[in-house]
């Protein structure tokens, strides 16, 4: 098991426990590697461009550059005609294995869980996580707290499919409302057991959860909450998940909420709506404050299907020092990478998962994460 560790969490700091639906936005922007679309186009929602879905029916107002993931790229600005008008549709079916069940996911672009399914050849093991790795994100727990019948249903139904005879629901033994609401019904079903996992950073790394559920990682299939709604949509009511579930949290935010947002939609737009910034000059985070990466202004930002935490904290001016020697980054990191010898020859190391606890260690507060994972060089043996 790699390295855990319990962080500590700002008590001042606390997340609205609702789901907030912010369903219709004025405009979504799509990425375009093409000039096959012209301004005044009309783009039907449950479409794809470039794999990117179209989540709402609607014009094209303008074609523009803007930062999209940290990157500058060519988007279409569609205009929400609220129509929700659609040309696809796809026919559900009834299922009966893994080849049927993978090629029915295909009309519906999921290859994160496909790739999930085809990477094992033989599923002993269902675990669905309900765990969020950063602290201010509640995604996977309000998603198990809200929709836990749904998430119920379909663990059934995959059990069928797969052939499985028990399955495990994962969550924070934190999660009070969570456990109380699948305690409710878990007797309906007796293959599915709930089993109750420290909250402590990591833990939901897959060899992680596997060795603490004592479950075999290579015949073990792992499925997040969301990853299981998405599911729900798609084998229960034959649908396409336009909408993606995010936190927004912060001490720069008068109220840290979570939304149900439509996918592309602009930060900026739901800042103007539904949150207040307490000062205008901010830390802009994605996908969480040590796992993820900072962004210069909320502007910048367009909610796609991989973006499931934004933090936006008070401005801090934090002065870079001259290492120590400390030796803290190395004790702290999970696969024993030598940080410091990645950060002086500014190279980076394969191994790294990102996961920002050399950065959160640092007495001399430099940013090692960047360079251990970003660097130009791949890390020596050393």
């Amino acid at each position: 098991m790699k390295k855990i560790i319990k962080l500590e969490k700002d008590d001042n700091l606390t997340i609205v426990n609702q789901i907030f639906n912010f369903d219709d936005p004025t405009y979504i922007y799509i990425p375009i590697e093409n000039d096959l679309y012209n301004i005044n186009d009309y783009l039907y929602k449950n479409t794809y461009i470039n794999n990117y879905l179209v989540s709402i029916s609607g014009y094209i107002e303008e074609i523009k550059k803007i930062n999209f993931n940290n990157k500058i790229v060519k988007t279409l600005k569609v205009a929400n005609d609220y129509k929700e008008n659609s040309e696809v549709k796809i026919k559900k079916q009834k299922i009966k294995n893994k080849e049927e069940l993978l090629n029915y996911l295909k009309n519906f672009k999921l290859y994160t869980i496909i790739d999930k399914l085809n990477n094992l050849n033989n599923i002993e093991s269902l675990v669905i996580s309900s765990i969020d790795e950063e602290c201010y994100s509640l995604n996977e727990f309000m998603i198990l707290s809200n929709f836990f019948k749904e998430i119920m249903e379909v663990i059934n139904y995959l059990m069928k499919i797969l052939s499985l005879n028990n399955s495990i629901i994962a969550t924070k033994d934190t999660d009070s409302e969570a456990i109380k609401k699948v305690k409710s019904i878990i007797g309906t079903y007796p293959n599915i057991k709930l089993k109750l996992i420290p909250d402590k950073y990591l833990i939901s790394l897959k060899d992680n959860l596997c060795d603490y559920l004592n479950l075999n990682i290579n015949n073990t299939l792992i499925l997040s909450a969301k990853e299981i709604l998405i599911l729900y949509n798609t084998l229960i009511k034959g649908k396409i998940t336009t909408n993606q579930i995010i936190t927004i949290s912060g001490n720069n935010l008068k109220k840290s909420k979570i939304f149900n947002v439509r996918i592309n939609t602009s930060l900026k737009e739901i800042i103007g709506k539904d949150l207040e910034l307490i000062e205008q000059d901010y830390d802009l985070y994605l996908n969480g404050f040590l796992m993820g990466y900072h962004i210069n202004k909320i502007e910048d930002v367009i909610i796609t299907d991989e973006i499931h935490t934004i933090v936006i904290n008070k401005k801090r001016k934090i002065e870079e020092t001259e290492c120590i020697n400390c030796g803290a980054c190395y004790k702290i990191c999970p696969v024993n990478i030598n940080v410091k010898k990645c950060y002086d020859e500014k190279k980076y190391s394969k191994r790294c998962l990102g996961c920002g606890l050399c950065n959160y260690i640092c007495p001399a507060n430099l940013k090692l994460k960047e360079i251990v994972k970003d660097g130009e060089y791949e890390e020596k043996n050393y």
